[in-house]
């Protein structure tokens, strides 16, 4: 496939099933230690030919799906800190990494705070170009599965099943994002057709219906409502929620403005054995 070419497959979960190796690729043991110890000096040597390896298969899949996975790519037993600066690193040339919270921080190691984990994410997209996680370590329970929904497929099954409903989640929608990230106020459609044809979304579930109640807000209409219980729906009907649960080393880059996002529930072990995930924002025009 070309650099320049993009595919907006309207995937489902047999679709990505049946093509794994459309999205998915993996390194053997001799290619990762290769790659780690590049990484690790911080100059490109005998794992060259792993990396671009690697770049070509995350932006194949990116362009061809709208997400990445690649199984194996590093060694999670190092310290947290040192994984997450030759991750960076690596992939310095998809673009620059970005603060993800208030606080400024570019790298993040999710887990379960409090019990949080027991509860499920829902559908969302970051405000970042590509999301990025690598798993340090699964869930215990096997739960933390990672959801991904494709745009396009949504945008269609919406657009025949309740054309009304799609013309109220292609007009604007207000989400007030004061004291996170980025932009502290985003005005988008929620499904919207992109300058390459493919089909664009922003959803952040929780804080569109809170920001109908913030200052400066407008209460939902009837019609609003609506469409976000029939997006919702189609979200969570098995045949488009995809699942995927990432292993000790495995690597996932979602595009946000392709793909929404989110976690099931999972019951975490104490100490060394919980769930952890290294999470990146990157800001891209590469991809």
């Amino acid at each position: 496939m070309s650099e320049d070419t993009v595919v907006d497959v309207g995937w489902d979960s047999a679709y990505l099933e049946e093509r794994r190796g459309r999205w998915s690729s993996a390194l053997s043991d001799e290619e990762r230690g290769l790659l780690w110890a590049d990484t690790a000096a911080r100059r490109w040597g005998p794992g060259d030919g792993v990396r671009a390896r690697v770049r070509a298969s995350v932006l194949d899949a990116l362009r061809a799906v709208g997400f990445a996975h690649v199984r194996n790519l590093m060694d999670t037993t190092a310290p947290e800190d040192e994984v997450a600066a030759n991750l960076s690193f690596l992939l310095r040339e998809f673009g620059g990494v970005v603060p993800q919270n208030a606080a400024g921080d570019l790298t993040q190691v999710l887990r379960d705070r409090d019990g949080d984990g027991a509860t499920e994410l829902g559908f969302h997209c970051d405000t970042c170009d590509l999301l990025v996680l690598l798993c340090l370590r699964p869930s215990a329970d096997g739960g933390g599965q990672t959801r991904l929904a494709s745009a396009r497929r949504v945008h269609d099954i919406i657009g025949r099943e309740r054309p009304d409903a799609l013309a109220e989640l292609r007009r604007e929608w207000r989400f007030d994002r004061t004291g996170r990230a980025g932009p502290q106020l985003v005005v988008s459609p929620i499904l919207f057709t992109q300058d390459d044809g493919t089909v664009g979304c922003y959803y952040q579930t929780r804080t569109v219906r809170a920001s109908a109640e913030a200052p400066g807000g407008r209460p939902l209409t009837p019609a609003q409502w609506d469409a976000l219980a029939v997006l919702d729906e189609v979200l969570y009907r098995p045949e488009i929620a995809f699942g995927l649960r990432l292993e000790a080393g495995e690597l996932l880059v979602i595009r946000n403005s392709r793909v929404l996002h989110g976690r099931s529930p999972y019951t975490d072990a104490p100490g060394d054995r919980s769930r952890r995930m290294l999470r990146l924002w990157m800001s891209s025009e590469a991809v």
